[in-house]
């Protein structure tokens, strides 16, 4: 039997999938398996990391920025950054895999979320063989053996590929041009490093593009709009200054640039399903 040439200096030989995701890196912040049977609610989870969760038993009522999901075993849930979330179990127990994780870099980590086109339930997505290889990557973690980490960001892209295998049109972003890529991604460059008030147009004047052009390329890559990633950016921003209990609500509004408290309030609960204040006792109030 002859081999299959993989070893192509073109990309001719490799599916679109691989094509789409051999850049993506994998950072692991978390890991652990779960067995709950005591705990009956977990409440208004936030977290800054992505979240894969797959029930392996029991059933339960999970509830993500507002919509709620019946879930039970062989589904898993994509939950993005700073997505409220919380799950009441219907079952008496319940066992889950849960993995914490960021894809290296801001544009990749934007590039990567939307190429699930904001679905974040999975259902019966996990067959049998894939349990055994969750099992196998986490019990090597939990023994700290040698390439654990390999495995469990091994493990992310195998769940990757089944997620997208659900969407046929999963590769639509991944359709701009390299001039669109380039300039969405010194557009999130600037973005990242700027503490300024700077609007759309602004940015534009420092790539040198026209505000449409930029929507289009932001749109086209990460399914955002400037302005959209603008008001993203200052609200991630504001969970870090909720840290320090010296600055008001106001203080916080005006170092992000708002013109009225009420309307940086207004859009923070809209994106976190809280208010300022109701974060900062949630998950920065002393013991």
């Amino acid at each position: 039997m002859k081999y299959r040439n993989l070893l192509i200096p073109s990309q001719s030989c490799m599916d679109s999938v691989s094509v789409t995701l051999q850049k993506y890196q994998y950072q692991i912040f978390a890991y652990r398996h779960t067995f709950q049977n005591r705990v009956r609610q977990l409440s208004n989870v936030l977290i800054p990391h992505i979240k894969l969760a797959v029930i392996r038993q029991g059933e339960c009522s999970a509830t993500i920025q507002g919509q709620t999901f019946h879930a039970g075993p062989a589904d898993l849930f994509l939950i993005p950054p700073y997505l409220l979330h919380s799950a009441q179990f219907i079952t008496d127990s319940l066992e889950t895999y849960e993995l914490l994780f960021q894809v290296s870099g801001l544009f990749n980590q934007e590039q990567w979320l939307t190429l699930f086109h904001h679905q974040l339930w999975f259902q019966q997505l996990i067959d049998e063989p894939t349990f055994n290889l969750i099992r196998y990557c986490f019990d090597n973690a939990e023994k700290q053996t040698a390439g654990y980490v390999l495995g469990l960001q091994h493990l992310i892209s195998q769940l990757t590929v089944m997620m997208l295998k659900e969407d046929p049109n999963s590769f639509a972003s991944s359709r701009a041009d390299s001039a669109m890529l380039s300039t969405a991604e010194k557009f999130l460059y600037e973005l990242e490093k700027s503490n300024e008030a700077l609007s759309v147009q602004d940015y534009c004047d420092r790539l040198h593009v026209s505000q449409s052009y930029l929507c289009r390329c932001t749109l086209a890559v990460i399914q955002l709009s400037p302005q959209s990633l603008i008001i993203q950016h200052r609200l991630y921003r504001s969970l870090t200054l909720l840290a320090d209990p010296d600055l008001s609500v106001r203080q916080i509004s005006e170092q992000l640039h708002y013109l009225h408290p009420s309307y940086f309030s207004k859009q923070f609960k809209a994106t976190f399903s809280l208010t300022p204040n109701e974060y900062r006792n949630l998950y920065y109030r002393k013991p």
